[in-house]
């Protein structure tokens, strides 16, 4: 399969899945006028990675704002990994935030707060 990998825009986050390196990345910012439209393809994409059986996936998360509807489907493509882990594939996330953002950090912390699949919350520094 080949990569898929949205540009991000100024008001849309940069998405990579990498099928080969078992990797999914989005950072920037989201806030597009439909979330829908930009995570519903990574949705499918996501269908067809974890049609295999016991996948690895890797994610990492940088995202520095996110608007209501994006975290209304970013919580609903959590929940979507949460099924996947459920079904036997290995899946990591890593959340980058701000350091010293505490309140970005608790965003990050109740987003996975019902998961079970391994994840870390760090710290970037500031620019």
């Amino acid at each position: 399969m080949e990569n898929y990998i949205i540009t991000p825009t100024k008001y849309t986050p940069l998405i990579e899945l990498s099928f080969k390196d078992n990797f999914l990345r989005i950072t920037g910012d989201s806030y597009p006028e439909n979330a829908m439209d930009v995570y519903q393809p990574l949705i499918l994409q996501l269908e067809k990675y974890f049609a295999a059986p016991k996948q690895k996936l890797q994610i990492e998360l940088n995202l520095d704002f996110i608007s209501t509807s994006s975290k209304k489907i970013l919580t609903d493509i959590i929940t979507l990994l949460q099924n996947y882990y459920n079904a036997g594939h290995n899946i990591n996330i890593t959340w980058y935030y701000t350091d010293g953002d505490i309140e970005q950090k608790e965003q990050w912390e109740m987003f996975l707060e019902d998961v079970t699949f391994p994840y870390n919350i760090i710290p970037l520094p500031e620019d």
